[in-house]
Protein backbone atom coordinates (compact mmCIF):
# COMPACT_ATOMS: atom_id res chain seq x y z
CA UNK A 1 0.00 0.00 0.00
CA UNK A 2 1.60 3.00 -1.72
CA UNK A 3 -0.85 5.01 -3.24
CA UNK A 4 -1.37 7.61 -0.76
CA UNK A 5 -4.23 10.99 -0.97
CA UNK A 6 -4.15 13.67 1.47
CA UNK A 7 -7.49 15.49 2.06
CA UNK A 8 -6.73 18.34 3.55
CA UNK A 9 -3.99 20.65 2.15
CA UNK A 10 -2.71 22.21 5.38
CA UNK A 11 0.77 22.01 8.09
CA UNK A 12 -0.20 18.12 8.92
CA UNK A 13 -1.54 16.79 5.63
CA UNK A 14 1.63 19.36 3.84
CA UNK A 15 4.10 17.77 6.12
CA UNK A 16 3.21 14.06 6.33
CA UNK A 17 2.57 13.83 2.26
CA UNK A 18 6.42 15.15 2.11
CA UNK A 19 7.68 13.11 4.55
CA UNK A 20 6.23 9.86 3.16
CA UNK A 21 6.78 10.59 -0.86
CA UNK A 22 10.57 11.16 0.38
CA UNK A 23 10.38 7.63 1.80
CA UNK A 24 9.11 6.09 -1.60
CA UNK A 25 5.06 6.49 -0.80
CA UNK A 26 3.66 7.77 -4.26
CA UNK A 27 1.19 10.88 -3.20
CA UNK A 28 -1.53 10.14 -5.96
CA UNK A 29 -3.49 13.31 -5.13
CA UNK A 30 -4.29 16.31 -2.49
CA UNK A 31 -7.70 17.74 -1.91
CA UNK A 32 -8.35 21.09 -0.08
CA UNK A 33 -11.17 23.55 -0.13
CA UNK A 34 -9.47 25.57 -2.62
CA UNK A 35 -7.31 25.21 -5.65
CA UNK A 36 -4.86 27.71 -4.06
CA UNK A 37 -4.35 25.63 -0.88
CA UNK A 38 -3.95 22.31 -2.66
CA UNK A 39 -1.65 23.82 -5.33
CA UNK A 40 0.70 25.28 -2.81
CA UNK A 41 0.76 21.55 -0.75
CA UNK A 42 1.67 20.22 -4.01
CA UNK A 43 4.48 22.48 -4.79
CA UNK A 44 5.89 21.41 -1.43
CA UNK A 45 5.50 18.02 -1.43
CA UNK A 46 6.26 17.47 -5.31
CA UNK A 47 3.88 15.26 -6.40
CA UNK A 48 0.17 14.56 -6.43
CA UNK A 49 -2.87 15.60 -8.66
CA UNK A 50 -4.66 18.70 -7.01
CA UNK A 51 -8.54 18.99 -6.66
CA UNK A 52 -11.39 20.09 -4.49
CA UNK A 53 -12.75 16.84 -4.52
CA UNK A 54 -11.78 14.59 -1.91
CA UNK A 55 -13.85 11.72 -3.34
CA UNK A 56 -12.24 11.64 -6.36
CA UNK A 57 -8.61 11.49 -4.78
CA UNK A 58 -9.56 9.52 -2.42
CA UNK A 59 -10.51 6.77 -4.75
CA UNK A 60 -6.85 6.61 -6.69
CA UNK A 61 -5.29 5.66 -3.60
CA UNK A 62 -5.17 2.98 -1.03
CA UNK A 63 -3.85 5.35 1.89
CA UNK A 64 -6.50 8.26 2.19
CA UNK A 65 -5.22 10.64 5.30
CA UNK A 66 -7.95 12.92 6.36
CA UNK A 67 -5.57 15.89 7.85
CA UNK A 68 -8.58 18.79 8.12
CA UNK A 69 -9.56 20.41 11.18
CA UNK A 70 -10.80 18.50 13.70
CA UNK A 71 -14.52 19.50 12.86
CA UNK A 72 -14.47 18.74 9.24
CA UNK A 73 -13.40 14.94 9.47
CA UNK A 74 -16.66 12.94 10.28
CA UNK A 75 -18.28 14.94 7.51
CA UNK A 76 -15.43 14.57 5.13
CA UNK A 77 -15.11 11.42 5.63
CA UNK A 78 -18.99 10.89 5.47
CA UNK A 79 -19.21 12.56 1.84
CA UNK A 80 -16.09 10.68 0.53
CA UNK A 81 -18.46 7.73 1.86
CA UNK A 82 -21.14 8.62 0.43
CA UNK A 83 -19.63 9.44 -2.94
CA UNK A 84 -18.40 5.70 -2.75
CA UNK A 85 -14.86 7.59 -2.30
CA UNK A 86 -13.57 4.41 -0.41
CA UNK A 87 -12.83 0.75 -1.58
CA UNK A 88 -12.49 -2.35 0.52
CA UNK A 89 -9.12 -2.98 1.53
CA UNK A 90 -8.23 0.69 1.51
CA UNK A 91 -6.86 2.67 4.73
CA UNK A 92 -8.21 5.79 5.97
CA UNK A 93 -6.41 7.53 9.24
CA UNK A 94 -7.12 10.86 10.53
CA UNK A 95 -4.42 12.88 12.69
CA UNK A 96 -6.93 14.50 14.86
CA UNK A 97 -6.01 14.64 18.45
CA UNK A 98 -9.25 15.17 19.99
CA UNK A 99 -11.53 12.94 18.16
CA UNK A 100 -11.47 8.74 18.25
CA UNK A 101 -11.14 6.66 15.12
CA UNK A 102 -14.91 6.34 15.54
CA UNK A 103 -15.20 9.76 13.69
CA UNK A 104 -13.74 7.27 10.61
CA UNK A 105 -17.27 5.56 11.07
CA UNK A 106 -18.41 5.82 7.61
CA UNK A 107 -15.28 4.45 6.36
CA UNK A 108 -15.51 1.31 8.19
CA UNK A 109 -19.15 0.71 6.54
CA UNK A 110 -17.04 0.69 3.34
CA UNK A 111 -14.89 -1.40 4.23
CA UNK A 112 -11.72 0.35 4.70
CA UNK A 113 -9.63 0.01 7.74
CA UNK A 114 -9.52 2.78 9.47
CA UNK A 115 -7.14 4.22 12.18
CA UNK A 116 -6.43 7.82 14.27
CA UNK A 117 -3.15 8.60 13.99
CA UNK A 118 -2.03 11.75 16.35
CA UNK A 119 1.24 13.51 16.01
CA UNK A 120 2.34 14.30 19.57
CA UNK A 121 3.95 17.42 18.56
CA UNK A 122 3.74 21.43 18.11
CA UNK A 123 3.54 22.01 14.24
CA UNK A 124 3.21 25.83 13.58
CA UNK A 125 3.94 25.76 10.12
CA UNK A 126 4.75 22.97 7.64
CA UNK A 127 8.55 23.77 7.20
CA UNK A 128 8.50 23.27 11.57
CA UNK A 129 6.08 19.91 11.41
CA UNK A 130 9.14 18.48 8.55
CA UNK A 131 11.58 18.69 11.46
CA UNK A 132 9.46 18.50 14.04
CA UNK A 133 7.53 15.14 13.13
CA UNK A 134 10.76 12.83 12.72
CA UNK A 135 11.68 11.37 16.07
CA UNK A 136 7.76 12.13 17.90
CA UNK A 137 5.36 9.86 19.63
CA UNK A 138 1.90 9.29 17.41
CA UNK A 139 -1.01 8.04 19.75
CA UNK A 140 -2.68 5.24 17.33
CA UNK A 141 -5.97 4.21 18.39
CA UNK A 142 -7.88 1.43 16.26
CA UNK A 143 -9.51 -2.28 16.76
CA UNK A 144 -8.04 -3.29 13.37
CA UNK A 145 -4.76 -4.85 13.75
CA UNK A 146 -3.97 -5.03 10.11
CA UNK A 147 -4.63 -0.76 10.11
CA UNK A 148 -2.21 -0.41 13.27
CA UNK A 149 0.59 -2.16 11.62
CA UNK A 150 0.30 -0.10 8.61
CA UNK A 151 0.15 2.67 10.43
CA UNK A 152 3.16 1.91 12.47
CA UNK A 153 5.40 1.48 9.41
CA UNK A 154 4.49 5.16 9.12
CA UNK A 155 5.85 5.50 12.35
CA UNK A 156 9.03 4.15 11.84
CA UNK A 157 9.27 5.84 8.60
CA UNK A 158 8.78 9.23 10.98
CA UNK A 159 11.55 7.38 13.33
CA UNK A 160 8.74 8.11 15.49
CA UNK A 161 7.54 5.96 19.04
CA UNK A 162 4.39 4.77 19.74
CA UNK A 163 1.85 6.11 22.51
CA UNK A 164 -0.44 3.54 23.59
CA UNK A 165 -3.99 4.38 23.91
CA UNK A 166 -7.05 2.82 25.25
CA UNK A 167 -10.16 2.87 23.13
CA UNK A 168 -12.35 5.48 23.99
CA UNK A 169 -9.68 7.48 25.81
CA UNK A 170 -8.49 10.14 22.98
CA UNK A 171 -10.31 12.92 23.98
CA UNK A 172 -9.29 13.01 27.80
CA UNK A 173 -5.71 11.97 25.94
CA UNK A 174 -5.96 15.18 24.12
CA UNK A 175 -6.76 17.17 27.29
CA UNK A 176 -3.46 16.31 28.72
CA UNK A 177 -1.70 17.30 25.61
CA UNK A 178 -3.51 20.45 25.59
CA UNK A 179 -2.67 21.31 29.06
CA UNK A 180 1.10 20.75 28.75
CA UNK A 181 1.37 22.96 25.60
CA UNK A 182 -1.18 25.34 25.50
CA UNK A 183 -1.54 25.97 29.25
CA UNK A 184 2.17 26.17 29.69
CA UNK A 185 2.24 29.03 26.82
CA UNK A 186 -0.55 30.58 29.16
CA UNK A 187 1.02 29.54 32.40
CA UNK A 188 4.22 31.83 31.31
CA UNK A 189 1.79 34.65 29.95
CA UNK A 190 0.76 34.82 33.45
CA UNK A 191 4.01 35.29 34.77
CA UNK A 192 4.76 38.10 32.18
CA UNK A 193 2.13 39.68 33.78
CA UNK A 194 2.98 39.50 37.35
CA UNK A 195 6.26 40.90 35.88
CA UNK A 196 4.67 43.91 34.04
CA UNK A 197 2.82 44.97 37.37
CA UNK A 198 6.56 45.13 39.00
CA UNK A 199 7.56 47.48 36.18
CA UNK A 200 9.63 45.28 34.53
CA UNK A 201 9.62 44.87 30.39
CA UNK A 202 7.29 42.59 28.55
CA UNK A 203 10.21 41.39 25.92
CA UNK A 204 13.20 41.90 29.03
CA UNK A 205 10.59 39.25 31.23
CA UNK A 206 10.78 36.70 28.88
CA UNK A 207 14.28 37.21 28.14
CA UNK A 208 15.39 36.51 31.29
CA UNK A 209 12.74 33.50 32.27
CA UNK A 210 13.89 31.81 29.13
CA UNK A 211 17.05 30.22 31.30
CA UNK A 212 14.48 28.92 34.04
CA UNK A 213 12.06 27.96 31.68
CA UNK A 214 14.52 25.81 30.28
CA UNK A 215 16.47 24.61 33.14
CA UNK A 216 13.03 23.47 34.44
CA UNK A 217 12.55 21.36 31.14
CA UNK A 218 16.18 19.77 31.58
CA UNK A 219 14.77 18.99 35.50
CA UNK A 220 11.76 17.15 33.84
CA UNK A 221 13.17 15.73 31.12
CA UNK A 222 16.11 14.44 33.85
CA UNK A 223 14.22 13.81 36.71
CA UNK A 224 10.35 13.62 36.12
CA UNK A 225 7.06 14.49 38.05
CA UNK A 226 7.18 15.35 40.75
CA UNK A 227 11.13 15.06 41.72
CA UNK A 228 11.60 18.46 39.33
CA UNK A 229 9.34 20.88 41.19
CA UNK A 230 10.93 23.31 43.11
CA UNK A 231 9.75 26.45 44.59
CA UNK A 232 7.81 28.11 48.01
CA UNK A 233 5.39 25.31 47.72
CA UNK A 234 7.49 22.48 47.61
CA UNK A 235 9.64 23.73 50.30
CA UNK A 236 6.61 24.62 52.72
CA UNK A 237 7.36 28.54 52.68
CA UNK A 238 3.81 29.67 54.12
CA UNK A 239 5.41 32.86 54.67
CA UNK A 240 6.41 33.41 50.83
CA UNK A 241 3.02 32.20 49.08
CA UNK A 242 1.16 34.68 51.55
CA UNK A 243 3.11 37.48 50.18
CA UNK A 244 2.49 36.58 46.29
CA UNK A 245 -1.07 36.34 47.34
CA UNK A 246 -1.19 39.68 49.18
CA UNK A 247 0.68 41.74 46.15
CA UNK A 248 -0.89 39.75 43.72
CA UNK A 249 -4.58 40.77 45.39
CA UNK A 250 -3.16 44.65 45.39
CA UNK A 251 -1.99 44.45 41.69
CA UNK A 252 -3.45 42.03 39.72
CA UNK A 253 -6.60 41.01 41.78
CA UNK A 254 -8.10 39.58 38.32
CA UNK A 255 -5.08 36.88 38.58
CA UNK A 256 -5.53 36.15 42.34
CA UNK A 257 -8.01 32.80 41.21
CA UNK A 258 -5.64 31.41 38.63
CA UNK A 259 -3.01 31.54 41.23
CA UNK A 260 -4.95 29.73 43.94
CA UNK A 261 -6.07 27.13 41.82
CA UNK A 262 -2.58 26.39 40.49
CA UNK A 263 -1.30 26.59 44.06
CA UNK A 264 -3.71 24.07 44.96
CA UNK A 265 -2.62 21.18 42.48
CA UNK A 266 1.11 22.03 43.00
CA UNK A 267 0.39 21.55 46.72
CA UNK A 268 -0.57 17.88 45.57
CA UNK A 269 2.48 17.64 43.72
CA UNK A 270 4.93 18.75 46.31
CA UNK A 271 2.69 16.54 49.35
CA UNK A 272 3.71 13.46 46.58
CA UNK A 273 7.43 14.72 46.00
CA UNK A 274 7.80 14.25 50.12
CA UNK A 275 9.09 17.99 50.59
CA UNK A 276 5.96 19.14 51.57
CA UNK A 277 4.83 18.46 55.37
CA UNK A 278 1.18 17.86 56.23
CA UNK A 279 1.06 20.68 58.66
CA UNK A 280 2.35 23.23 55.77
CA UNK A 281 0.25 22.01 53.36
CA UNK A 282 -2.62 22.59 55.55
CA UNK A 283 -1.47 26.29 56.06
CA UNK A 284 -0.86 26.44 52.82
CA UNK A 285 -4.21 25.36 51.48
CA UNK A 286 -6.26 27.62 54.06
CA UNK A 287 -3.93 30.71 52.79
CA UNK A 288 -5.32 29.86 49.41
CA UNK A 289 -8.78 29.15 50.63
CA UNK A 290 -8.84 32.23 52.18
CA UNK A 291 -7.79 34.58 49.28
CA UNK A 292 -9.29 32.41 46.46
Amino acid sequence: MKNTAIIGAGVVGTAIGYLLGNAGYHITGIASRSMESASKAREFIGQGEVSTDPAGAARAAEIIFITTSDDAVRQVCREIADQDGFSPGSLVIHTSGALSVDALVSAKYKGAGTVSMHPLQSLPSVQEAVKNLPGSYFCLESEDESALNTAREMVRIFQGRELNIQLGGKSIYHAGAAVVSNFLVATIGFGLQLHESAGIDRQDSLNALLPLIQGTLKNIEKMGIPAALTGPIARGDAQTVQDHLASIARENPDLLGLYCQLGRYTVNLALEKGTLKKEAALQILDLLQEYG
